[in-house]
């Protein structure tokens, strides 16, 4: 990765079907992340997870994308826990 022109941002996505992926994308620097998943020209993302594996994912099952701080990081690993219960 270039990072003169590229960023890693933490993300948690839920999709269609109720999974829910934590991890990171990596996005053009100055861009936002809404500008990445508008992108027309593209209709999958890549989110790499905490163990470096990097998943494919097709934007029209994308229900929400939120962008974390890296102190949300720790606090949205118990929302994921208390949704999946």
């Amino acid at each position: 990765m270039n990072s003169l022109t590229r960023k890693r941002v933490h993300v948690m996505i839920y999709l269609t079907g109720g999974t829910v992926m934590k991890g990171t994308m990596v996005i053009d620097v100055g861009a936002r992340l809404s500008d990445t998943l508008n992108r027309s020209d593209k209709d999958f993302v890549v989110l790499s997870d905490y163990e470096d594996t990097p998943n494919i994912i097709n934007k029209r099952h994308i229900i929400k994308l939120i962008e974390l701080q890296e102190t949300d990081l720790q606090s949205h690993d118990l929302e994921i826990d208390d949704e999946m219960e």
